[in-house]
């Protein structure tokens, strides 16, 4: 079936499916039918509150159903969805809704001990244009300028609301906001075409059925999330959500629901791989490993437990998937490079002039897509930096393709190390270092260095119950790559900091050993 508009899916699925099992929250359950009934509640309340096609609302919530209810009820009636990682605070929610005009949010009252009304409401005063703030949770509060979501909902009515007429080419789905590591996050502008189509194709090579149940648990504000998300609604699978990430009871959450199809970044991997042994697992047989650079040694292990993973590459800009590994692809493919591009998409990779280096040469990839943004809303100059005349948008991302046409990814431009004149590409150690026995994590950057100007650093954290020493790490790495290339200094730590989304966060880990290594010192 082909899929126009957000709603349009949710509507394939009532056709269809409308009594099967949609989505589940800890212990609430909805049926496609019952799904809709909440959604349709909602638009009708939205449209009650003067909200109407091309307003852009903010959504601030975590994997709970009530995100589901937003997502569709916002596009159904032809307003654009702001998506706002609900770990953001202060500074970053203040940017975020004054650059995208946001005139309506939903938030939590609460959620994981931060209460979000008294933050939201110390800004409302800079927030001209936000009208409506709507709150999801116990009502413990009270003060006339917030909605109870809950009260909303009962004061509407249930008289379907039809979808708005969509010009999926170009009406605005979604804004969702870059990370912001080089600067204030921008808006991609992601239509209703950009997201449908794009994930259709990325879906296809997993081989997914109406039997599969997806496990949410990247937010669902992130792509990675949305896109899970969506694969299970496009199939007509179930998705269970979880809001919050924890080892343990998510290993339960699989082997209770049956989790068949997981998406998340390596970390999660890693941590569940640790704890698997505990709990019955063998229902989970695929899904997407991205968002951060992968280890070659992870998907090994991931592959031995029957977890048959699938490296894609995809960033905010592109509406997700862009290069994607294939079931017919042999295991060396699957594990060393990203896959090829997928259907509908061009790459090319080029040097600092934006020229195309030869076969083979690391580069910056530059691609073309039907998933590509229509550019950075209210930032014409921006938009103008990353996508050229002829429509290539310029990554950031560093690495070639190979003699059969396969992607590997060394990198992220900004991140790439230059030691005395050497260039070293972090992903290269970072899979050496995976491979050393009792290493759990490791993650290679740069610091200052007055001579060489900068050294390596390989921050590690080991096995539990195991204990490694710099010198071990090293000795591993010694003979297996460049001398150049083995790590200055290595610094053992208990965790990572990490972004919204669960990436390793490199600028912060790069500013704290910058703070407590001595240049030119073992």
């Amino acid at each position: 079936m082909i899929f126009t508009t957000i709603n349009s899916v949710l509507a394939a699925n009532l056709e269809t499916n409308a009594d099967k099992e949609a989505i589940v929250f800890g212990n609430r359950r909805y049926t496609f039918r019952q799904l809709d009934a909440q959604v349709n509640r909602l638009a009708a309340a939205l449209l009650n509150l003067g909200i109407r096609k091309g307003d852009h609302v903010a959504v601030d919530l975590p994997n709970w159903a009530e995100f589901v209810f937003a997502y569709f009820a916002i596009t159904r009636i032809g307003a654009a969805i702001v998506l706002v990682n609900p770990r953001y605070r202060e500074v970053e929610i203040k940017h975020i809704l004054r650059d995208s005009d946001a005139v309506a949010i939903l938030l939590p009252v609460e959620f994981e001990s931060f209460a979000y009304l008294p933050m939201l409401q110390s800004l409302r005063g800079e927030l001209p244009l936000l009208r409506h703030v709507i709150a999801v949770g116990e009502k413990n509060y009270s003060d006339a300028n917030v909605l109870c979501f809950d009260e909303l909902m009962a004061s509407a009515d249930d008289q379907p609301v039809a979808e708005a007429a969509i010009d999926p080419e170009n009406d605005i789905a979604f804004l969702m906001y870059t990370s912001g590591t080089t600067g204030k996050p921008k808006g991609a502008m992601i239509t209703h075409a950009n997201f449908v189509k794009t994930t259709q194709v990325a879906a296809t090579p997993f081989g997914f059925t109406p039997d599969d149940v997806f496990l949410v648990l990247v937010p669902a504000t992130h792509i990675i999330g949305l896109f899970c998300m969506n694969s299970a609604f496009f199939i007509h699978g179930r998705v269970v959500l979880v809001d919050i990430f924890k080892t343990e009871p998510v290993l339960q959450i699989i082997e209770r629901e049956k989790i068949t199809v997981q998406y998340a970044v390596p970390t999660v991997f890693t941590l569940e791989l640790a704890g698997a042994d505990k709990y019955d697992i063998s229902s989970l047989r695929t899904g997407l490993i991205a968002g951060a650079l992968v280890p070659v040694e992870l998907v090994h292990r991931l592959f031995e437990r029957g977890v048959a993973v699938h490296n894609q590459f995809g960033m905010t800009e592109t509406a997700g998937g862009l290069i994607g590994a294939r079931p017919d692809d042999d295991l060396v493919a699957r594990t060393e490079t990203v896959g090829r591009p997928m259907p509908g998409v061009q790459i090319k990779f080029v040097d600092d002039n934006r020229c195309t280096v030869v076969r083979g040469q690391v580069g910056e990839l530059a691609v073309k897509s039907q998933g590509l943004m229509k550019g950075y809303y209210k930032q014409p100059e921006a938009t103008a930096a990353a996508i050229d005349a002829q429509g290539w948008f310029y990554t950031g991302d560093l690495g070639y393709e190979d003699e059969r046409g396969y992607v590997r990814i060394v990198g992220r431009k900004k991140d790439m190390i230059i030691r005395g004149g050497y260039n070293i590409y972090p992903r290269e150690i970072e899979d050496l270092l995976f491979k050393c026995p009792g290493v759990q994590e490791a993650t290679l950057i740069g610091v200052p260095d007055p001579v060489l100007g900068e050294k390596t650093c390989a921050c590690v954290r080991t096995i539990p119950g195991l204990s490694l020493t710099e010198s071990e790490i090293k000795d591993f790495c010694r003979g297996k790559v460049a001398d150049y290339k083995v790590p200055d200094y290595v610094r053992f730590v208990e965790a990572f900091p990490q972004t919204a989304t669960g990436k390793i966060y490199k600028v912060r880990l790069k500013e704290d050993m910058s703070k407590i290594i001595v240049p030119n010192r073992p």
